[in-house]
């Protein structure tokens, strides 16, 4: 037993004992009183054991995925399935630091992820309590809710009891993604395909028309049935394609001097001006790839640019999730990753410091690929020079960009 329990069996003891002396005496007033003293102690004892005995906690989060700034509703049901009423519940439930939850007291001093959201109540014999707070989704990353720790006792408080629930939820909140104005980024940039001389492909269900047969042409592409009704042999002439790949390249490291924009705050707009330019390339048709110096569960984060329907999802996802703290500098991430790319890829580098190491690979790979630069403006970080790339834009800091739905694009 541990040294409250003994407390109370001693105390109800010597409350026996006194009741015991008092009926020998014939002492009413003392026999009552040591008589309810030993019940109450005896209730008191009961009351800590079986306290949280067919209690449960329930939380949820209305949705596992949130946009930017969405609000959704975190929901709390506390259930006493047991005649024995709780004159006190303390609830504590680890909830994100990060993120503003209202309707709750929330303690953010203990530690940089986590805060405790503080449940102070009472709850009837067979009683049911449900609270609703409700968390804005104003940083980008994934979250985990829980565990959470419960404790009650008997009315004075002196016996406690405690259980740990290890159950979490879990939410996923995606980065900024702003309208870029102008729009249409793709067509101020110099692409691969167009840029790079190459014959361009037919689409085999797109026929444009037909004509006569040249030396060289495939046999699979004559029109055998147009043939038959014309004096020369005829060929299917088929719409030109091309499929237009941009590898977008994201620095999280941030410039090196000190500025007046705090660096971590600078970081998370660096995010949601890549994902803006991400979801306007890829609504556009292109396919669009990702890479980073941030990680992903401490690997490098590289997606190689395709057009599936869920690559944007999946980028969006990706630039939720990465960490800043990578060990690769955007100039290793450039030599490593752009030594795989073909002819008629562009390469789009945002950063918010181009320092020369960088411009140094972009310069190695513009000599093969097109490249773009967009340069997140602040008072420390260094712009690329006009003439280390073939286009160049700026993307200014502003101190209230979370508020804002739209961010300019100037040369």
């Amino acid at each position: 037993m541990n040294r409250r329990v003994t407390a109370y069996w001693w105390a109800a003891s010597l409350l026996a004992a006194l009741a015991a002396v008092g009926w020998a005496i014939r002492s009413v007033p003392l026999a009552l009183s040591g008589t309810l003293g030993a019940i109450t102690v005896l209730a008191g004892w009961v009351w800590q054991r079986e306290c949280l005995t067919n209690l449960t906690y329930t939380r949820a989060v209305s949705q596992g995925r949130a946009t930017f700034g969405e609000e959704i509703t975190l929901g709390i049901e506390i259930v006493n399935d047991k005649l024995l009423p709780l004159t006190w519940l303390h609830v504590e439930d680890i909830v994100p630091t990060s993120l503003t939850i209202r309707g709750g007291t929330i303690d953010d001093a203990v530690s940089r992820r986590d805060a405790v959201l503080h449940l102070l109540l009472p709850i009837l014999p067979f009683g049911r309590v449900r609270r609703r707070l409700t968390v804005v989704c104003d940083r980008r990353g994934a979250y985990i809710f829980g565990p959470v720790r419960l404790e009650s006792g008997d009315p004075i408080g002196y016996g406690r009891r405690t259980a740990r629930l290890g159950e979490v939820d879990r939410l996923l909140v995606y980065p900024k993604v702003f309208a870029l104005e102008p729009p249409n980024m793709a067509s101020r940039m110099l692409l691969g395909d167009k840029r790079s001389p190459s014959i361009l492909l037919g689409d085999p269900s797109r026929v444009a028309g037909v004509r006569e047969y040249r030396a060289g042409d495939p046999l699979r592409h004559v029109d055998w049935r147009a043939s038959a009704r014309s004096p020369s042999l005829l060929v299917r002439v088929y719409e030109p394609t091309t499929s237009l790949r941009v590898a977008t390249f994201v620095d999280l490291h941030g410039p090196r001097g000190r500025g007046k924009i705090p660096s971590v705050d600078l970081t998370e707009f660096t995010v949601a001006v890549a994902a803006s330019v991400v979801s306007d390339l890829s609504v556009r048709g292109i396919g669009v790839g990702l890479y980073s110096t941030g990680t992903m569960d401490g690997h490098p984060l590289a997606y190689a640019p395709n057009m599936s329907p869920s690559a944007l999802a999946d980028m969006m996802e990706l630039l939720a999730r990465v960490s800043p703290y990578g060990t690769m500098s955007m100039a290793e991430v450039l030599a490593s990753e752009c030594g795989r790319f073909r002819s008629g890829i562009s390469v789009v580098v945002i950063a918010a410091d181009f320092p020369e190491r960088t411009l140094a690979a972009m310069a190695d790979i513009r000599r093969r690929l097109p490249v773009t630069s967009v340069w997140v403006g602040n008072d420390a970080g260094t712009p690329p020079p006009s003439r280390t790339v073939d286009t160049r834009e700026e993307v200014a800091y502003v101190e209230d960009w979370k508020q804002r739905t739209t961010v300019e694009l100037a040369r």
